[in-house]
């Protein structure tokens, strides 16, 4: 039994970060990996990061190391999450304010292709109102702080999906965005509704997801 728990206390994960809303140059965090133990790792806000392997986590926790009064080193809790415990993850850091100090919410993503395919969009709703819309052959609607994972079927030629976007104001959607977007298996999709922290207006963020090529 010792055995097994040591060996499973070994394993690696591998985590990938994106930090939203995306600021011109974010600060340095740190991922902590063990007691007073922490690793820096890159938050950007429109691609995700570079994997980290470390070992097995029960907690994802983010922040950054600080000097006390005492000069003495301290890691600053910036955010956390109960990790979902699957070896790869994808781990959305959705920003409180305008600086790293003012928090994150952490939100772990299961990011194994079996789960999070190509060609699928993961929409998630970090906005204060109702949202929703058609993507290809698919319509969906999202309260605030819902999420919401779909692989729709193109509508246009060249594998090209119809794209409009609504709000709900009162009892009436209203359209604010229309486009096309492409659905490939190459990559994949995370599409973030947000608001601008200074206006309120709402916004809409898609981030791709390169899929590594692998020879058959």
């Amino acid at each position: 039994m010792l055995l097994s728990v040591s060996l499973a206390q070994e394993q690696k994960i591998s985590l990938k970060f994106l930090a939203f809303p995306q600021v011109e140059i974010p600060e340095q965090l740190e991922l902590l990996t063990g007691k007073e133990e922490s690793i820096e790792i890159e938050t950007p806000g429109n691609e995700l990061s570079q994997p980290y392997k470390v070992t097995a986590l029960d907690t994802i926790v983010v922040g950054k190391t600080i000097q006390n009064e005492k000069n003495e080193n301290v890691f600053h809790e910036y955010g956390r999450a109960k990790s979902l415990g699957v070896p790869d993850q994808i781990i959305l850091l959705l920003r409180k304010g305008a600086k790293e100090s003012d928090g994150f919410t952490v939100i772990p993503v299961d990011g194994a292709l079996a789960k999070f395919k190509g060609a699928s969009y993961l929409f998630m709703n970090v906005s204060k109102l109702s949202v929703g819309g058609l993507i290809g052959d698919q319509k969906f609607a999202l309260k605030p702080n819902q999420s919401l994972m779909l692989k729709p079927a193109p509508n246009h030629e060249a594998n090209i999906c119809q794209v409009t976007l609504a709000y709900l104001r009162g009892e009436k959607w209203k359209t604010f965005y229309d486009t096309r977007w492409p659905a490939s298996d190459k990559f994949r999709s995370l599409v973030f509704f947000y608001q601008d922290p200074k206006t309120g207006r709402l916004g809409v963020a898609p981030i791709v997801d390169i899929i590594p090529f692998k020879k058959p």
